[in-house]
């Protein structure tokens, strides 16, 4: 008998479940798709780097606990909000002599009937979307697609049901607990209860509103001054200030808006403008601090969005430059010691018996350092802000240089032209992005650098951007001096740099990273204690699409489930206060309002209800984008297909939540 009335339940009241349902579809679709990429053949190719698929399982794993609680409020928070609108049907249930005991018994039969309807329907389109998933994450990871196969990942199917399993165990107890709270009288009354009001008067509610557009103007000021590179104690004071400016909006705005609609009597008393206006007043001021939590959450979805789809590019685009070369590896010189053998490299190679091929042409050369900092040279340059930076991260050490001939020799390895310098000239090649806006004006200024107290002309009237070696990083500062420079500096690194020819490009690809691999594992610590770092081209952009895959995947993952659980949450408020409205749209009708005027009012205040949190999650967005524009490119590509995604998936919810009220209001008749 109680399977027969949970499953009519469910049936009579799909509309009341159909979003429900669908958040729990997709937050199972996307939960599978994203714990099934490890078991792709495309992305199983990168077993080769151990590191990588270990950090991805982890991250894949610590991200599904992470993502698992959140889902668990969500779905308990949407329980709520169903188990409210029932009240008076759960209230008849216990007239005609139902113990809630047995009443409990229905509850869970209709939350395993959704629980596994949610399981299947999520799994299979799960395993639909996580193929184009793979690719997509193949694509970053610059993996051969032909090895791309349809897959089911078993592993992942397991821990889906298991995650969800729990989860809806747990909102099983949780609905217990709520319906043993309940009294008859309660439950009978619950459509008579309207909502309480939390602030009333409109000159409080202004001045609360000017003070949170204070207190988000001064957060937005400090960020954008120093972004995240502030002190831990100056960013947990901004973050604090626009968490408060967001509460206080939200506490205040309903008020406020009202009292401004107020004064324009054309807009306040056109159609039915008065009825939506207190129906959004009400709604605010009694959601303020789930809109607060929605306008966060929304804010870090565009944020992860943006920056996923960002990030690829930007790390495409910073590196180029930085891997002209097939191979680079350098020695760390020990300056305490003269012996060839450590602190040569080609002695150091001629010593591990590793020789090169006459189609690899190859170059030596070594690096420098002279006693003047970046500090000392840019010292009339430098803001405030760029000084931080350089002490921060430990960037204006002693500067580098290299020798003329040894610079020619690495442009000529890449068919570029040798360049002439005098004795008394120099050379500035730097990308550094922390001094970006000192180091132009310096060059524009300055003509010459001191150097132990001897003056060089700078030959250059803008710094050269490439660099001399293979680097994982963007940010490189070199100085190339004559070589008769006879001024203080200290021998760094020896290092080569080698092109392969093109007929041989495999075979000398799989030696250099043997190679590489070996010096890293430390095979050669018996034959040379010299510490020898090295790299392919093929195995820096294996390990910088690595960490742009890892940071893109995060950023998808969560940036999904946090627009998903706003949405819902959204939508679900909507709905219910749709349910406990019900009497009010009933007295409009009597008074002779129209069906079409009342659909209108409908789609106003849900526009409203979903843009207002959107409206400043965006503007938190921005500034918070804005003040990592040194992270993000701001390319329009990243741009358009966050908002699509962004957009798809709000306006979904946004169309089903006008659709799922505006029938609960014609059906109430």
């Amino acid at each position: 008998m109680f399977s027969k009335i949970a499953i009519n339940n469910v049936k009579r009241s799909f509309r009341d479940y159909s979003i429900y349902f669908l958040t729990l579809t997709l937050a199972v679709c996307i939960f599978y798709s994203f714990n099934s990429i490890e078991s792709q053949n495309s992305i199983l190719e990168l077993n080769k780097n151990a590191t990588f698929m270990e950090t991805l399982n982890k991250l894949i794993a610590g991200t599904s606990v992470f993502v698992s609680f959140v889902l668990g409020g969500l779905i308990i928070y949407a329980n709520k909000f169903l188990i409210k609108k029932r009240r008076k049907e759960l209230g008849i249930y216990m007239t005609l002599g139902m113990s809630k005991g047995k009443i409990s018994r229905i509850l869970i039969l209709e939350t395993l009937l959704i629980g596994v309807l949610s399981l299947v329907v999520g799994i299979l389109l799960g395993i639909i979307l996580s193929q184009g998933l793979s690719i997509f994450v193949a694509n970053i990871l610059s993996v051969d697609l032909n090895k791309y196969k349809f897959i089911i990942s078993l592993s992942a199917v397991i821990k889906s049901v298991v995650y969800f399993g729990i989860i809806y165990f747990i909102v099983m107890i949780f609905n217990q607990f709520t319906i043993s709270r309940y009294q008859l009288i309660d439950m009978l009354n619950a459509a008579k209860k309207n909502e309480e009001v939390k602030l009333k008067n409109s000159f409080v509610s202004v001045l609360i509103f000017v003070l949170s557009l204070a207190l988000l103007a001064m957060a937005y000021t400090r960020m954008l001054k120093t972004g995240l590179d502030a002190d831990n104690t100056d960013l947990f004071i901004t973050i604090i200030m626009g968490v408060i400016g967001t509460l206080l909006f939200f506490f205040s705005l309903s008020n406020f808006f009202i009292h401004i609609m107020q004064k324009n009597k054309k807009i306040y008393f056109k159609d039915i403008n008065i009825f939506v206006l207190r129906q959004l007043n009400n709604k605010i001021n009694t959601n303020f601090l789930s809109m607060t939590l929605i306008c966060l959450m929304l804010f870090l979805t565009i944020t992860l969005l943006f920056a996923a789809f960002d990030l690829k590019g930007t790390i495409d685009r910073s590196s180029a430059g930085n891997r002209d070369f097939d191979a680079t590896a350098f020695l760390v010189v020990n300056n305490k010691t003269e012996d060839p053998k450590v602190n040569d490299i080609e002695e150091y190679l001629n010593e591990i018996n590793f020789k090169f091929e006459s189609y690899e042409e190859h170059i030596f050369y070594n690096e420098y350092k002279l006693n003047i900092t970046i500090e000392q040279l840019l010292s009339d340059y430098l803001n405030n802000q760029e000084q931080i930076d350089l002490e921060q991260n430990y960037l204006g050490g002693e500067i580098s240089a290299v020798k003329i001939s040894d610079y020619n020799s690495i442009r000529n390895l890449k068919g570029q032209d040798a360049i002439d310098l005098q004795e008394n000239e120099v050379l500035i090649v730097s990308s550094y992005s922390r001094v970006n806006n000192a180091l132009p004006e310096f060059m524009k200024n300055e003509t010459s650098i001191s150097i132990n107290n001897k003056e060089y002309t700078i030959k250059n009237t803008a710094p050269i951007e490439e660099s001399i070696k293979n680097t994982g990083s963007s940010e490189f500062f070199y100085l190339i001096v004559p070589d008769n420079f006879n001024g203080a500096m200290q021998l760094e690194f020896s290092s080569f740099n080698v092109m392969y020819d093109e007929s041989y490009d495999e075979k000398s690809e799989e030696k250099f990273s043997n190679l590489f691999n070996n010096l890293s594992e430390d095979k050669y610590r018996d034959i040379n204690p010299a510490l020898v770092i090295g790299s392919t081209r093929d195995q820096l952009k294996d390990k910088e699409n690595g960490m742009a895959a890892l940071i893109v995947f995060l950023g998808l993952f969560l940036g999904l489930i946090f627009i998903i659980s706003s949405s819902a949450v959204m939508a679900l408020q909507q709905l219910s206060d749709a349910s406990d409205s019900l009497e009010r749209y009933k007295s409009l009708r009597k008074i002779g309002v129209t069906e079409k005027l009342i659909n209108k009012a409908i789609l106003r205040q849900s526009l409203i209800y979903f843009l207002v949190p959107l409206g400043l999650a965006v503007v938190h967005s921005i500034v918070g984008i804005a003040a990592e524009s040194n992270m993000f490119s701001f390319h329009y590509k990243s741009i358009i297909v966050s908002s699509l995604l962004l957009g798809i998936i709000y306006g979904a919810y946004f169309y089903a939540t006008y659709v799922g009220v505006k029938n609960i209001v014609k059906n109430s008749d």
